[in-house]
C-alpha cells in the first residue's frame, strides 16, 4: 500500500485533488504555514475539508512548518484545538520547538518531519524517530538508494514526486532571507534562484540556479520498489486544475504498477501532455533520483512555463472540481396517521455502517382530501444538494396520511446532521476528553515557561552583564591554511575551527599540535550514505586526538551519528540547526554543548535560555547549501584537479559578487553559496555583551591575511569599548531589522 498526497492552496484544489483520486491531501491554514503568498485555508474550511475527506476514506495533513518566533507559540494551541477536535489526520512541522510543543499536548496526533527538516540518511530518520515522529519528509536531493536505506529503519517515507525544485537543500537556505528579508523559512521565499547569474569572468548570463521540475511518473513503478510509503506532489501556490490534473495521472499509474506487478510501466502520450501542460516548466527530468548531480538538471536557458490548454483544463475542472464526490446514503421513511413520522438514515462509511433516527414533534393527520404520494416524499428526500450526500435506496411507507413538504424537508436536515455527527464522532469515541483537557492544560503550562524577550533584547532570568568578555571565547572559522595560522598566531582568538578540506593540508596537523588553542573541526553541511565515510573518519579524528576539543554539526543526521559512535568531545550546532523560539532553544541546549543564535532573527527576537548562545559577530551568511556544483553545469567540474579553486564568484543581474564554496571531493560534492557581504555586529556589541554568551564566533571564508588582520584589529578595538566605523563593507541586516 502507497500513498498519494496532494497539494491544496484554496478549497477548490483540495475538492479536484480528492476527487481526482489522492489519498491525502496538505494544506494550511492562515498561519504557521511554508507558503505564506497561497489563499490557504480560513479554520472554517480546515473542518470541512477534514469531514469531507473522511467521508471518502481520505486523510488531510496540515502544514505547521514555519520557524516560528516565541510570540507566535502562544496562538498553537488556539489555532490547532478546533481542528484537532474535528479530526485533523497529521501536522508537517519543521521547528523542533513546535515539535515537542504539539507532542506534549496533542499526543495522539502523528507529526510528520517537513522536508524543510533536510532528513538525509538513516540517521535523521532514526532521530526523529526516537522523538516520536510517524514519518519524515526525506530531502528532494537523496538518490533512490540512499532513499533505500531510510526506508529500511521502518519509519514512513515521504517524498517528493512531482513539481519544483528548490536548488538548496530545502530548510537550508537563507538567499531570499538576506537580499530581501523574505525567508524561506518562514514561507516567504522570492525565488533568488530562478534569476541569471554569471559565474566568475563570463560574459553570458545563465540561469545557473535555476533547476528543471521534477516529473517522475516514468519511473514511478521504481519509487514504489524503493519502499516509499508516501508519493507527494509539489504545487501549493498552483492551480485547482494543477492539482486535479496531476493527481490523476499520478493515481492511475500508481494503480497500474500496483495492480501488475513487474509488469513494463508505459506511460501514455496524452498523459505526458497533460503532465508538461499544466503549470510545468519546460525543462523537466526525475530529480535526483537517478543521479547524484548532473548539468542536465538546471534549465540554464530561463524556465519559461509550458502554455496551458484551456480545453484540458476546462475538461479537469468539469471532471474533478465542479461535481464533488458524494457519499451515498439510505432512506426508511414511515408516516402513519396517528403516529408520529420516523425518518431513518443508514450510510457505508470506510467499511462501516453508521446509522441515524429522527422524528416529528407530532403525530401525523389522516389526509382530508388528496393523501400525500411516495412519489411527493422521495422528491423531498433526495434534496441533499448542499451536502456531501446522496441518496441511494429509499423505502417510504405512507397510509392515507396528510405529510407537509415542510416537515419532510426538516426531517432529512435533521437525520442528516445527525448521520453526520455519528461519523465523525466515531473517530474519537477512544478518545478520553480528560486526557485531552489535562494536555491542553499542560500546553498552557508549557507556554508560561516561554520567556518574554523585554524591549533590552535580554530575557526575564537574565541578568545584566551575565557574560563576561573573559569568560566568552573568541573562535575563528577558517577554511585556509593562512587563515589558520593567522588565527593561531594571533592572542585574540581563543580557538579554532577547521574545515574537512583545510585538515587534508598535511601540515595543519601539526600546526594544532604545536599550538594550544582548542580547535574544532566543521563538519559537511550534510550527512548522507555517499559520505558517511568522510563522517566517520572525521568523527574519529576528532576522537582520538587530543588538540582536537569537538565538532560543528549541521544538522540532527550528523548529532545522531555522533551520538550512536559514543563521541564524548564538545558537539556544537551549527547555523542551520535552528533555535527560533525558547523551545527549541530548551531542547537543543541539552543536546549541545554550544548552540548559536539564528542568522535571520533580530536581538530582540532571539530567545533568552539560561545556557545561552555563540553569536556570529563577523562572517558571511552561508545563503544555500547546493547538491548541485555551479563548477559542474559551466562544464568545469575540478574533480581531480590538483590546482583546484576553494571560492569562485557568481555574479548577479545587478553586478553582486557572492563567493562560491566549491568541495569537489570524489565521495560528494556540494557548493556552499556564501553572502555578498559579511555580517558584522559590531554595532549591537553591547547588546549582545548582556546576554549569556558561549562563544564570539568570526567565520572567515575567502579573506587573505590582509583582511582578516584588519576585520581582527577592529573588533580588538571593538571589546575594548571603542565606538569606531570598520574599513571593510558589511551588513548588519536581520540583527537590525530580522524577518516578517
Amino acid at each position: 500500500m502507497v500513498e498519494l498526497l496532494s497539494p491544496a492552496g484554496e478549497y477548490s484544489s483540495f475538492l479536484g485533488a480528492i476527487n481526482a483520486g489522492a489519498d491525502a491531501v496538505y494544506l494550511a491554514g492562515n498561519m504557521y504555514g511554508a507558503r505564506a503568498s497561497a489563499v490557504n485555508f480560513s479554520n472554517e474550511e480546515l473542518i470541512k475539508a477534514i469531514r469531507y475527506a473522511h467521508l471518502f476514506n481520505r486523510k488531510v495533513f496540515l502544514t505547521v512548518n514555519t520557524l516560528t518566533k516565541n510570540i507566535e507559540l502562544e496562538n498553537l494551541k488556539e489555532f490547532l484545538n478546533p481542528l484537532y477536535q474535528n479530526g485533523l489526520d497529521a501536522v508537517i512541522v519543521q521547528d523542533i520547538g513546535v515539535f515537542k510543543y504539539i507532542k506534549e499536548t496533542f499526543k495522539d496526533l502523528d507529526i510528520h518531519v517537513s522536508t524543510q527538516a533536510v532528513v538525509t540518511s538513516k540517521y535523521g530518520a532514526e532521530f526523529y524517530k526516537n522523538l516520536g515522529a510517524a514519518r519524515v519528509v526525506l530531502a528532494r536531493e537523496l538518490t533512490l538508494p540512499e532513499v533505500k536505506e531510510i526506508t529500511s529503519t521502518g519509519i514512513e517515507t515521504e517524498c517528493f514526486i512531482h513539481g519544483a525544485m528548490c536548488y538548496s537543500y530545502s530548510g537550508m537556505c537563507f538567499f531570499s532571507s538576506f537580499l530581501g528579508g523574505n525567508s524561506g523559512n518562514r514561507g516567504r521565499c522570492k525565488g533568488p534562484c530562478r534569476q541569471p547569474y554569471t559565474l566568475e569572468n563570463d560574459k553570458k548570463e545563465a540561469y545557473l540556479l535555476s533547476l528543471a521540475d521534477m516529473n517522475t511518473v516514468e519511473i514511478i513503478d521504481k519509487l514504489i520498489d524503493a519502499g516509499i510509503y508516501s508519493f507527494k506532489i509539489e504545487g501549493r501556490l498552483k492551480s485547482p486544475s494543477y492539482a486535479a490534473g496531476v493527481t490523476s495521472v499520478y493515481r492511475k499509474y500508481i494503480d497500474y504498477c500496483l495492480e501488475n506487478p513487474g509488469k513494463e510501466l508505459v506511460v501514455s502520450n496524452e498523459d505526458r501532455n497533460l503532465l508538461k501542460t499544466l503549470y510545468s516548466r519546460t525543462s523537466t527530468g526525475t530529480g535526483y533520483y537517478e543521479r547524484v548531480s548532473s548539468r542536465k538538471m538546471v534549465t540554464i536557458k530561463k524556465g519559461a512555463y509550458a502554455k496551458v490548454d484551456d480545453s484540458l483544463e476546462k475538461k479537469i475542472v468539469e471532471k474533478y472540481i465542479d461535481a464533488p464526490l458524494k457519499q451515498k446514503i439510505d432512506f426508511n421513511f414511515k408516516a402513519i396517521p396517528g403516529e408520529k413520522a420516523v425518518l431513518k438514515v443508514s450510510a457505508f462509511v470506510n467499511g462501516k455502517e453508521f446509522n441515524a433516527e429522527t422524528e416529528s414533534e407530532e403525530n401525523i393527520d389522516t389526509a382530508k382530501n388528496a393523501p400525500t404520494t411516495k412519489e411527493d416524499i422521495l422528491k423531498q428526500l433526495k434534496k441533499l444538494g448542499n451536502t456531501d450526500f446522496e441518496l441511494s435506496e429509499c423505502v417510504i411507507k405512507v397510509d392515507n396520511s396528510f405529510v407537509p413538504s415542510s416537515l419532510v424537508n426538516k426531517l432529512r436536515r435533521e437525520a442528516v446532521e445527525l448521520l453526520e455527527i455519528e461519523i465523525f464522532n466515531d473517530k474519537f469515541k477512544n478518545k478520553s476528553s480528560d486526557g485531552l483537557d489535562n494536555a491542553l492544560n499542560n500546553a498552557d503550562s508549557i507556554m508560561t515557561d516561554i520567556i518574554e524577550i523585554d524591549d533590552k533584547g535580554k530575557s526575564s532570568n537574565e541578568s545584566e552583564n551575565s557574560c563576561s568578555d573573559g569568560l566568552t571565547q573568541k573562535r575563528a572559522f577558517v577554511k585556509s591554511f593562512e587563515q589558520l595560522k593567522f588565527v593561531l598566531n594571533n592572542d585574540f582568538y581563543d580557538s579554532v575551527c577547521v574545515s574537512k578540506d583545510l585538515l587534508k593540508n598535511p601540515d595543519t596537523e601539526s600546526l594544532l599540535i604545536n599550538c594550544l588553542k582548542p580547535a574544532y573541526i566543521e563538519l559537511p553541511p550534510v550527512l548522507r550514505s555517499l559520505n558517511l565515510s568522510e563522517f566517520e573518519d572525521l568523527i574519529e579524528y576528532a576522537a582520538k586526538n587530543d588538540f582536537i576539543n569537538g565538532v560543528y554539526a549541521n544538522q540532527y543526521d550528523a548529532f545522531e551519528l555522533l551520538k550512536e559512535k559514543g563521541f564524548k568531545k564538545k558537539i556544537c550546532s551549527n547555523v542551520n540547526i535552528y533555535s527560533y523560539n525558547n523551545l527549541s532553544a530548551s531542547f537543543n541546549s541539552k543536546l549541545f554543548d554550544e548552540i548559536t543564535a539564528p542568522l535571520e532573527l533580530n536581538l530582540y527576537d532571539i530567545p533568552g535560555i539560561n545556557s545561552g548562545f555563540s553569536f556570529l559577530l563577523y562572517g558571511r551568511a552561508p545563503l544555500m547549501h547546493t547538491a548541485n556544483c555551479v563548477l559542474k553545469t559551466e562544464g568545469r567540474c575540478q574533480k581531480g584537479n590538483p590546482d583546484k579553486k576553494s571560492f569562485v564568484n557568481l555574479k548577479d543581474r545587478l553586478g553582486v559578487d557572492f563567493k562560491v564554496y566549491t568541495a569537489c571531493d570524489e565521495a560528494l560534492c556540494f557548493n556552499t553559496i556564501y553572502n555578498s557581504k559579511p555580517t558584522s555586529l559590531h554595532k549591537y556589541f553591547s547588546r549582545i555583551k548582556e546576554r549569556k554568551v558561549n562563544t564570539y564566533i568570526f567565520s572567515f571564508t575567502d579573506e587573505n591575511t590582509k583582511e582578516i588582520e584588519t576585520v581582527t584589529n577592529f573588533y580588538k578595538r571593538i571589546l575594548h569599548g571603542e565606538n569606531i566605523e570598520p574599513a571593510f563593507d558589511f551588513t548588519a541586516y536581520h540583527a537590525k531589522n530580522g524577518i516578517l
